[in-house]
């Protein structure tokens, strides 16, 4: 089309095609120039990619002295299949995770600061929560430090109270000791 004289086109297929290729070179190990190693496992990659998708990767990107080499970053405390499918995700704009595998999604999410994949993955966590896995997921939530889940958790239990109560994850909670305020006249 022609506006303006100026010859405007968009060619809808070209950014597909162009994040399909560059998944393509990443799983093939070409013009790779990040090497993650997750325990023990690597995974190739693109700065620029894990840049454009993860505050943290920029942060140490930028920061990095061997721009013109290839970075090693290194996770010892991420699961590497997790990775990978955050790695997938960048490539790929499509999250494919195992039921399993979920909460160490969001943990190494949250590591990568991947907001939305930890917010994906939390409201995931949310919808497979019943009265027998409400305080594990409490559990889970409180680590992460997720105020967001730990209030709709907390509402659930307080909705669900008795039935939550019922369950041994319940039951092996500490004693509390709660005691009722006395009344003066």
């Amino acid at each position: 089309m022609i506006s303006n004289g100026y010859l405007i086109f968009e060619d809808e297929t070209f950014l597909d095609s162009t994040v399909a290729k560059m998944n393509a070179l990443r799983k093939s190990g070409q013009f790779c120039d990040v090497r993650l190693q997750v325990c023990g496992h690597e995974l190739m990659a693109h700065r620029a990619v894990l840049a454009c998708c993860s505050p943290y990767l920029f942060e140490i990107f930028n920061s990095d002295i061997e721009a013109h080499g290839v970075s090693h970053v290194t996770f010892e405390d991420l699961d590497p299949e997790a990775v990978e499918i955050l790695l997938n995700y960048a490539y790929t704009a499509q999250l494919k995770a195992d039921k399993a595998l979920v909460k160490e999604v969001y943990s190494a999410a949250k590591r990568l600061k991947m907001e939305r994949v930890k917010q994906i993955c939390g409201d995931y966590l949310l919808s497979k929560m019943d009265s027998q896995t409400a305080i594990s997921f409490r559990n889970f939530a409180s680590c992460m430090g997720d105020g967001r889940m730990l209030a709709k958790i907390d509402a659930y239990i307080q909705e669900h109270l008795l039935e939550v109560s019922e369950q041994e994850d319940f039951l092996k909670l500490p004693r509390l000791k709660v005691s009722r305020p006395q009344q003066t006249f």
